[in-house]
């Protein structure tokens, strides 16, 4: 019996020996097999294309020139298209030019153009030609040009293809190489700006008045920005100068203080050709000078850097019966990086509307200087957010005091006025310098984008009543028209210090710049909700439109005639008191310019 059990044992070991080697194989089996298929992997391929050899370079082009159509190392990175030209019906597929991968928009080589770096070939290099393709309906004066680039990344660089056919411009230059910076501002809170000179002797043979050599970098009023963007000399450019972010017009002035046009809309880019100031009319209507030359009303964002380039450009003047295209010189704002969104700061300055009272703002440890009756503050940026607002005396006695959220990127006036009960009160208006309005249409209500539009060279009009003994305000024109009627009524029944919201500001058009009637007014009216405009208050002096220019000597002293006004973002109130007749004391107009 021992034996046999002895034999059982012996047979059971021999199976248990060899389930175990059968385990080991098969596991030695599994490793070999998953060993070769992490070693597949390994042989596996990604046709994707790399998103980092398409990024941005830091050589940059821009193409003031007449050439669209771009050559690199040899390839088409354009599309060359010729719209097709048959009787009968063309579909509009057809007339579409097509989009190119560097080019996805409409094919063609456009004002500014960042090189990608999968261009640039082993040596660092790429090879460029720009041309252009002929239209039999247009001739286009211009030459090819081959340049090659190198990337450079301690330098970025701008390469400007300008106006190059000697039938167009005395001594063209066909490309220029100008040092970029992409340095952030020493302060957040500020701008990099300069100025490039490239304008360009016109050809004997131009209607045009001529407005080279040095130029100097000016705000709205004149003023000179800095020494740094004073006085730059033909083919040369500036140094950049920092300056607090917001909302300016600047403008391009030559040695002897005449302005230089800017590049825009077709309708601004109409002008007298002796001066280069903006005509209008058309048509039945005879052009005349709106004594206004072109410049955009543009906000800077803090940490944006920006070149503003002069450079020959096609305007248009009349001769009364035809329309003539031609060169001259004009300016351009073009931003050396992408405009950074302003997350961060607001903007807010004090007006002060208390008689006889010097006042100061106090926001965020600022604080402005001592502003006086009937007069606006400089702005202070402050951090967005919760802000305990301060208003106080220029000995530091507290007058009124508000919590506010400040939305990042908005504009603030605190306008401190006293109520019937004489108590000091401050009203916290958010300025609209977007240049953005409302038809006024009637619609669905569903979409009221389409009932907007935006002008950068906007004359905008937001009306406030400070007066205590004047319940309701209504502020019309010379001839007792209110500024606005119906979806537009801004300045009707204006209760003290108390804002239209639902139709802050009156828009003017360009149009009211004709001074065929001489310049417009404003007039103050006390009215009531069912008696419009009401009664004329005497006693308010009319406002002349002529006071919404800033500096007439900018003008006159380069024998041009003073335009009606100037654009920006204005805010007019009635402030004062209604009975007194003292020089100090009496009603009045208050205006205050939101934009610089």
């Amino acid at each position: 019996m021992k034996q046999q059990k002895k034999g059982t044992n012996g047979q059971r070991l021999k199976v248990m020996v060899g389930i175990s080697l059968l385990q080991v194989i098969l596991l030695l089996v599994s490793i070999f097999v998953l060993s070769c298929k992490r070693e597949n992997l390994d042989y596996t391929f990604d046709y994707r294309p790399n998103p980092d050899a398409a990024k941005a370079s830091n050589t940059r082009l821009v193409n003031l020139s007449e050439n669209a159509q771009l050559i690199a190392n040899g390839d088409s990175l354009t599309n060359f298209f010729v719209p097709p030209r048959r009787s009968g019906y063309i579909p509009p597929e057809e007339l579409t030019p097509p989009g190119t991968r560097y080019f996805p928009k409409d094919g063609r080589l456009g004002q500014s153009w960042t090189v990608p770096q999968d261009l640039f070939q082993t040596d660092g290099t790429v090879r460029f030609r720009t041309t252009f393709v002929p239209i039999p309906t247009k001739t286009i004066a211009s030459h090819d040009v081959e340049f090659i680039v190198r990337d450079s990344y301690s330098a970025p660089k701008d390469y400007y293809l300008l106006i190059n056919h000697e039938s167009r411009v005395q001594h063209p230059d066909k490309l220029v190489e100008v040092p970029r910076s992409v340095t952030a501002p020493a302060r957040p809170d500020h701008f990099k700006i300069r100025i490039i000179n490239f304008a360009k002797k016109l050809m004997p043979t131009s209607s045009m008045e001529d407005i080279t050599g040095p130029i100097t970098l000016a705000y709205a009023d004149g003023t000179p920005v800095s020494k740094v963007t004073t006085t730059i000399a033909s083919d040369a450019w500036s140094d950049y100068v920092e300056l607090p972010y917001g909302t300016y017009q600047f403008k391009l002035l030559t040695a002897d203080g005449r302005q230089i046009p800017a590049v825009g809309h077709t309708y601004y880019n109409n002008i007298d050709r002796f001066n280069s100031t903006m005509e209008m009319g058309g048509g039945a209507i005879p052009r005349m000078s709106s004594g206004q030359t072109y410049a955009p009303v543009q906000t800077f964002q803090p940490g944006g850097i920006y070149t503003i380039v002069v450079h020959p450009k096609d305007f248009t003047w009349t001769t009364g019966r035809d329309d003539i295209n031609e060169l001259q010189n004009g300016f351009q704002i073009i931003a050396d990086i992408s405009e950074p969104l302003n997350r961060t700061y607001a903007q807010i300055q004090l007006a002060n509307t208390i008689i006889g009272q010097n006042t100061v703002l106090a926001a965020k440890g600022q604080k402005t200087a001592a502003t006086a009756y009937g007069a606006a503050s400089d702005y202070l940026r402050v951090v967005a957010g919760q802000q305990h607002i301060v208003l106080e005396t220029g000995s530091g006695q507290a007058l009124a005091g508000l919590d506010a959220e400040l939305q990042a990127g908005q504009n603030y006036t605190a306008w401190l006025y006293t109520d019937q009960d004489k108590k000091v009160k401050v009203l916290l208006a958010a300025n609209n310098l977007a240049g953005t309005g409302y038809t006024g249409k009637e619609g669905g209500g569903n979409n009221a984008t389409i009932d907007r539009f935006r002008s950068s060279y906007m004359f905008n009009f937001r009306f406030l009543n400070f007066c205590t003994a004047l319940p309701y305000a209504t502020f019309t024109n010379g001839e007792g028209r209110p500024f606005g009627t119906g979806a537009m009524d801004s300045g009707i029944n204006m209760a003290p210090g108390v804002l239209n919201i639902l139709q802050p500001y009156t828009t003017l058009l360009y149009s009211a710049s004709n001074d065929v009637g001489g310049p417009y007014q404003f007039m103050a009216y006390s009215s009531l909700p069912t008696r419009i405009p009401g009664d004329w208050l005497e006693q308010v002096k009319p406002l002349s439109s002529t006071q919404l220019v800033a500096n007439p000597k900018l003008y006159t002293a380069v024998g041009r005639k003073v335009p009606l006004h100037e654009p920006g973002v204005y805010s007019i109130a009635v402030i004062g008191d209604l009975k007194s007749t003292a020089e100090t004391d009496k009603a009045k107009f208050m205006v205050v310019k939101h934009s610089k």
